[in-house]
């Protein structure tokens, strides 16, 4: 099993046992961000440590332009996932099933890599 892939396996379990949307989030989202840097290097670019993750997802979008769903799976995701762990007082905590969606989606990503 992946990293990414332990790591969602590790979201999901916490979601469904605590109810918590806000640290599933975040353990999603680093998901998400291992499993991106696993798509760059299998077309042999390194993600480096210094690019950001919107520079990394750009990279995706043109190394997979042939299947674009895994591009918009990942920017949809990440954005997602970035807005529900972080706290606002002015916002109301993700939704558990919306959560549940993006973490799906990295579920999709992350099933790339095979």
């Amino acid at each position: 099993m992946s990293t990414a892939a332990a790591l969602l396996a590790q979201a999901r379990d916490l979601q469904a046992g605590t109810g918590s949307s806000r640290i599933a989030s975040w353990i999603a989202r680093a998901a998400l961000e291992e499993a991106v840097d696993d798509l760059l290097r299998a077309q042999d670019c390194d993600p480096g440590t210094d690019s950001s993750m919107r520079s990394r997802l750009s990279c995706v979008q043109s190394l997979y332009a042939d299947r674009p769903e895994v591009a918009e799976a990942a920017e949809y995701a990440w954005s997602g996932l970035s807005q529900a762990s972080h706290q606002h007082a002015y916002l109301l905590d993700a939704v558990p099933s919306e959560v549940a969606h993006l973490m799906d989606l990295v579920g999709r990503v992350v099933s790339e890599q095979h």
